[in-house]
C-alpha cells in the first residue's frame, strides 16, 4: 500500500513538514503491517540468523543438551514465522515478551522454534497454584548432614544468559509476582543464601571503582545481558485464573497468538496425510473451525482441540475405512463432557460438514497384534476394520 498526499496544508504550530511527513508515514507503516501479510524467510549462518528483515548474532551455546531440538523441523507457515519474526525483534530490543492465546501446544512450540533457531538454552517452569517464590529462587537441600541452597530456574537462567520459559503465568499467585516482577523490571533478585542479582550494565559501573574481589565479598551477582523470559498464558476471563497485575503485565511486550490460519492448517494436514482426499481433510478442519468460532463461544461450547487433528489425520490416512467421525469423537467427546443442548450443537455441525453417520457404532473394528520392532521405539500394529487389514508403525512412549 503506498500513501500519496498531494496539496496537503499543515497548519499545526511547531510542526515542520519533514516530522509530519515521517509521522504520516509512521502511521501508514502500522496500518500496513496489520493489513497485509509478510512474506518472511529463516536464513541462517555460521554469525547470524535471520528472519524476514530481521537478524540477531548467533553464539555457540555452552549446554548444547539445554537448546531445544526437533520443533523446528521442515517449512514452517507464513503466519507462524510473522510470529518468530516478531520474537527476534523483541529479543534484539532486549524486552521480555508474552504470548497469550487460547490453550494449546502453540504458544510453547512457537517459544522452542525461536530458542532452536537461535541456539538459545532455555529454562522451563510451569506455574499452577502451589508454586512459591522457592520454585524460582532458591531449594534448601540437606547432603551429608549439611544444608545447602540450589539454585532454581529463574536464577540458573539469569547468571547463564538463558531463556526463561514461564507457562501457565495466569495461574500465579501473588506471593510470586513480587519477585516475578522484580526480575523483569530492574533484572535484580534477593537470594536466601546472600547473594543478590544485578542487572549487567549497574554491575560494570561498579566495576569501575571496585574489584570483582570486593563485589564477590558484597555477594553480587552478574545477571547476563541475554537473559530473557517468556512468558505463555492465556486470556482472563473467558479461561479460569487470575487476571495479571498491571505492574507484571507491564513489563511484558505482548502478543496474540491465535490457532494457524485455515489455509496454512490445511496444507500441514495434506501434507502430513497425503492417501486421504483434500475434500474429507477440508471437512474435518472446517468441523474444528467452526467448533472454536465466537459463535460456538457464545453457546457454552469447549474449545476443539485443533492441533490434535494432525494426529487423526496420520490415523485417518494409515486407516481410510476408519470412521472420521470416531476420530474427531476420540479428540473431542462430546456426549459425554456436554449437556443435551450442546450435544445436539455439535451433531448438527457435524452432519453439516457430512461427518455425522448413525450408523459409526456398527463399523467393526480390532487389533489383531501388536509387535515390538528391533529399534525398541516403535512397534507393528495389525488391525482390522471391517474385514480388511491393516498395518501401521506406532511409537512407543518411554514412562
Amino acid at each position: 500500500m503506498q500513501t500519496i498526499f498531494a496539496g496537503t496544508r499543515l497548519t499545526r504550530v511547531g510542526m515542520t513538514s519533514d516530522n509530519a511527513v515521517r509521522r504520516i508515514r509512521l502511521l501508514a507503516g502500522l496500518i500496513n503491517t496489520g493489513t497485509t501479510s509478510v512474506n518472511s524467510r529463516f536464513l541462517c549462518s555460521d554469525a547470524r540468523v535471520s528472519i524476514g528483515d530481521v537478524s540477531i548474532p548467533l553464539r555457540q551455546p555452552r549446554n548444547p543438551e539445554l537448546v531445544p531440538v526437533k520443533y523446528a523441523n521442515g517449512a514452517l507457515p507464513q503466519s507462524t514465522m510473522r510470529h518468530l519474526r516478531w520474537i527476534m525483534q523483541k529479543d534484539a530490543l532486549g524486552q521480555d515478551v508474552f504470548l497469550i492465546g487460547p490453550p494449546g501446544p502453540l504458544r510453547r512450540a512457537l517459544a522452542m522454534q525461536y530458542l532452536e533457531i537461535t541456539k538459545r538454552e532455555v529454562e522451563y517452569l510451569a506455574l499452577s497454584r502451589d508454586s512459591t517464590e522457592t520454585d524460582l529462587k532458591q531449594r534448601r537441600e540437606i547432603r551429608s548432614g549439611s544444608a545447602f541452597y540450589i539454585d532454581q530456574c529463574a536464577v540458573r537462567a539469569a547468571t547463564e544468559g538463558r531463556v526463561l520459559v514461564l507457562e501457565g503465568i495466569e495461574k500465579a499467585e501473588r506471593n510470586v509476582l513480587p519477585v516475578l516482577n522484580n526480575l523483569l523490571e530492574n533484572r535484580e533478585m534477593q537470594l536466601d543464601d546472600g547473594r543478590f542479582l544485578v542487572a549487567a550494565d549497574r554491575y560494570d559501573k561498579l566495576l569501575q571503582d571496585h574489584t570483582k574481589e570486593e563485589l564477590d565479598a558484597w555477594k553480587l551477582v552478574r545477571v547476563d545481558e541475554r537473559f530473557r523470559v517468556i512468558a505463555l498464558g492465556l486470556p482472563v476471563p473467558r479461561y479460569k485464573g487470575n487476571p495479571l497485575d498491571p505492574p507484571l503485565r507491564s513489563r511484558f511486550q505482548a502478543r496474540d497468538v491465535n490457532p494457524i490460519p485455515f489455509k496454512d492448517h490445511l496444507e500441514l494436514l495434506t501434507e502430513a496425510a497425503p492417501n486421504i482426499s483434500s475434500d474429507k481433510t477440508s471437512l474435518m478442519l472446517s468441523f474444528a473451525t467452526t467448533m472454536i468460532s465466537q459463535e460456538s463461544s457464545s453457546l457454552g461450547l469447549p474449545d476443539f482441540p485443533t492441533d490434535n487433528l494432525i494426529s487423526a489425520a496420520k490415523i485417518l490416512s494409515a486407516l481410510p475405512e476408519a470412521p472420521a467421525q470416531r476420530l474427531l469423537h476420540r479428540l473431542y467427546p462430546y456426549d459425554v463432557i456436554l449437556g443435551k443442548e450442546g450435544r445436539t450443537a455439535v451433531e448438527d455441525t457435524l452432519k453439516k460438514f457430512e461427518l455425522f453417520d448413525k450408523d459409526v457404532e456398527r463399523v467393526s473394528q480390532k487389533v489383531l497384534g501388536v509387535n515390538r520392532l528391533p529399534d525398541e521405539s516403535r512397534a507393528e500394529v495389525q488391525m482390522e476394520i471391517n474385514g480388511n487389514k491393516y498395518q501401521l508403525q506406532v511409537s512407543i512412549v518411554q514412562q
